[in-house]
């Protein structure tokens, strides 16, 4: 299994095409679901996926970077792999379904178990095309990939919608859980030429049980983060609560879901094969992050000047608290895309073990605020997010400006323009917003006239200021720019 130098382009280019096309999905989706379900339905499922998100941390054990990054890979360490990610992931459906009802009682959600009951199949299910999916990853198949997760997520959403027509309620939100789960593990199955044979020597897990254990660790630390919110919300304020704050994350959640997530995977290989150019490594480092941080200020920068009249259009007028959300949790969304590539430094560097303890770190502090806040309430919660983020990130970087040798002003020069954009992109959208206020314009229209007028001085601002940055988004896309360096 010889591994094959990536194409940078490539990879972004399919990821963000794959990443666009569910977006758009998506935002259709709630759009719909949101008019069918009420807070209750949504805040019943985000207490579920608070435990059966874990299926995407323990799909593959952390073995999935391994595979990517070890350069020589022969196929009895992937069927060691594939055996240990099944059997892991078997064990731990077991334990959700015997958990089920004692997890219910605590938060006083009678349907709840039932729930967990069907989620607890998303577990095996996934995890049965997790090393097929890092080996295709390995091998740059990301245009095959970005097709099976577009299948796969288009058939669990549009599932979700006929069941909730059909007044399935929370549990139509569970069937979108697994049509998605299952059309993806036999795509990656169907797609992927290496099959599993029946043998699993444990010499071989050895080899990468550093590296995977620290990785998986690190992981489920993250994992507690973003979900202790959702558990403080959910057990001193209530489901009613908790709907319209995991609304309001989702949509937060959205630069690190379709930018910053395609910036990582399609780095990720390309830092593997610079393992040896340290110089270089930092390089492409730096300006990927600047990159991602330009793209995200755009987006984050609207979506807080405009966050009523969006709210309004996409969400429909039950949800106007998302609205209020949105003000502290928009900033959160843009501070941690700049701080997402990170991880793929610390992997390729081979440090998980120094990413697991700045994790934990992370979430003492993020927990911390949290229980603070809720003593205002939920918007008391989502201000603590904001405080948390702002108190930690200063910190994640001067651990990733040792780790990869960088100069603070070299930092602070590549993350310091994508804030500049993202004020200057919130104050025109919102100038303008506060202007139309005063009209009689339907909601629509003022977020489309803002969203206009932030965007074009988006552009304005990144050909102005940095028309590097731009060629390399016109170079993904692949329209005729000159080829400099490619830094994505």
């Amino acid at each position: 299994m010889k591994k094959q130098e990536p194409s940078v382009g490539n990879n972004a280019r399919w990821l963000g095409a794959a990443q666009l096309a569910k977006m758009l999905v998506q935002l259709v989706g709630i759009g719909l679901l949101s008019r069918l379900l009420g807070p209750s339905d949504f805040g019943m499922m985000a207490l579920a996926t608070v435990v059966t998100g874990l299926a995407g941390l323990l799909r593959d054990m952390g073995t999935g970077p391994a595979i990517i990054r070890t350069r020589e890979l022969d196929h009895a360490m992937v069927d060691a792999i594939f055996w240990l990610n099944l059997t892991v992931a078997t064990i731990v459906a077991l334990i959700v379904v015997a958990s089920a009802v004692p997890l219910a009682r605590a938060f006083d959600a009678a349907p709840l178990a039932h729930l967990l009951f069907w989620l607890a199949l998303t577990f095996p299910v996934m995890s049965f095309g997790a090393a097929h999916q890092a080996l295709l990853e390995r091998a740059s198949r990301f245009r095959l990939t970005a097709r099976v997760d577009v299948l796969s997520y288009t058939s669990g959403m549009l599932v979700a919608v006929i069941a909730a027509r059909a007044g399935l309620g929370a549990m139509s939100l569970v069937l979108q859980a697994i049509v998605q789960a299952c059309l993806s593990s036999l795509q990656l199955f169907a797609a992927s030429p290496w099959r599993p044979s029946l043998r699993c020597d444990a010499e071989h897990l050895r080899r990468i049980f550093g590296f995977s254990s620290n990785l998986t660790l690190s992981n489920l630390v993250m994992y507690l983060q973003r979900n202790a919110d959702s558990i403080i919300v959910g057990r001193s304020l209530g489901a009613a609560a908790l709907g319209p704050y995991s609304l309001a994350f989702r949509i937060m959640l959205y630069p690190l879901q379709n930018v910053a997530l395609v910036a990582s995977k399609s780095l990720y290989p390309v830092l593997a094969v610079q393992q040896g150019e340290p110089q270089r490594l930092a390089a492409t480092w730096l300006s990927s992050t600047s990159f991602v941080g330009l793209l995200t200020a755009t987006l984050m920068g609207g979506l807080m000047a405009l966050r009523e009249p969006f709210v309004a259009v996409a969400l429909g007028p039950r949800w106007q608290d998302v609205a209020h959300l949105l003000l502290w949790l928009a900033p959160v969304g843009f501070v941690q895309s700049l701080l997402s590539t990170a991880p793929a430094a610390f992997m390729v560097k081979g440090r998980t073990g120094t990413l697991l303890w700045i994790n934990v770190g992370n979430t003492v502090a993020h927990i911390a605020c949290w229980l603070i806040g809720a003593h205002w309430g939920v918007n008391g919660i989502a201000a603590g997010y904001l405080i948390a983020t702002l108190a930690v990130a200063p910190f994640y970087l001067a651990c990733i400006a040792r780790l990869l040798s960088l100069k603070w002003t070299s930092l602070a020069v590549a993350l310091g323009t994508p804030v500049l954009l993202c004020a200057g992109v919130f104050a025109t959208a919102f100038a303008t917003d506060l202007m139309l206020r005063h009209t009689e314009l339907p909601p629509l229209a003022r977020l489309l006239i803002g969203g206009v007028i932030g965007a074009l001085y988006a552009l304005w601002h990144l050909g102005r200021f940095h028309p590097h940055q731009c060629g390399a988004l016109l170079r993904t896309l692949r329209l005729h720019v000159p080829r400099r360096e490619p830094t994505l």
